[in-house]
């Protein structure tokens, strides 16, 4: 196949599957603004200034979504630092353990998490929510993977000229894996946006739920304030994935170079 052919081939098929992903979202975005009278914008005045409750529970997943992710990404630095870098007993086994923990879904680590919640008496508190996300293993692996591309001989000259590990690994390992960390930073943030059945199960109140699960409870009957509630649980992801694409890319490119 001619170059030109398949460079057209891989353009048209990019086409169809970008517009086979986003027509959800436009049908949604669109339908928001119609109802059985026609065009209005009334559905998005009861979202985001009649009704408190929808953006309550917005800036409440916000909230938690934002611990996650520095909780997580301190976490995941140190965590993948020491994985990468320093050789100590155990650590193959230990990270071979990790990442068999990684590839486990989120319904078999459930009961156990709930377990633990219970002998520390954190149910019914959003710390059940944060405290099983922050220890989450995809971080440390994609760092691990990430500080690893980090020339051995470029740490052992900033140690020869007096560099401490804690400046090590903030004043260079740190800044050379941007990508990676924002790549984290996302990852975490859309996990613990998208979790439905944690909150389900750690919480016991309606009231405390986040967007994510709250979104299932709006009245049925009103299509239109529905759609609204999805187009608000849309906006965050889609404003983080604009501002950092090339980072995200670059911090999944850098985990699969090892």
């Amino acid at each position: 196949m001619k170059p030109t052919l398949l460079s057209g081939f891989r353009a048209a098929f990019a086409a169809v599957l970008a517009t086979v992903c986003i027509l959800p979202f436009l049908y949604v975005l669109l339908r928001s603004f119609q109802t059985a009278e026609g065009i209005t914008f009334l559905a998005y005045y009861d979202v985001f200034l009649g009704y408190s409750q929808y953006l309550d529970r917005f800036w409440l997943s916000l909230g938690l979504c934002l611990c996650i992710c520095l909780g997580q990404a301190t976490l995941s630095v140190l965590s993948g630092f020491a994985f990468a870098k320093y050789k100590f007993p155990g650590r193959d086994l230990l990270f071979f353990l990790l990442m068999i923990l990684m590839i486990l879904p989120v319904q078999v680590t459930l009961v156990p998490n709930y377990i633990v919640m219970g002998r520390f008496h954190l149910l019914n508190t959003y710390a059940a929510l944060i405290l099983p996300s922050v220890f989450a293993p995809l971080g440390t692996f994609i760092l691990r993977q990430s500080f690893s591309s980090i020339p051995d001989s470029l740490l052992d000259a900033a140690a020869l000229d007096g560099c401490g590990l804690w400046k090590i690994l903030t004043r260079i390992a740190v800044p050379m894996n941007a990508g990676g960390i924002v790549c984290v930073l996302l990852l975490s943030f859309l996990d613990g946006w998208n979790m439905v059945e944690q909150p389900i199960a750690y919480l016991k109140t309606f009231q405390q739920y986040p967007i994510s699960v709250a979104l299932a409870y709006v009245p049925p009957t009103d299509k239109t304030l529905h759609l609204v509630c999805c187009v608000l649980v849309t906006l965050p992801p889609l404003f983080l994935f604009a501002l950092f694409h090339k980072e995200l890319v670059e911090g999944i490119v850098l985990a699969q170079e090892k």
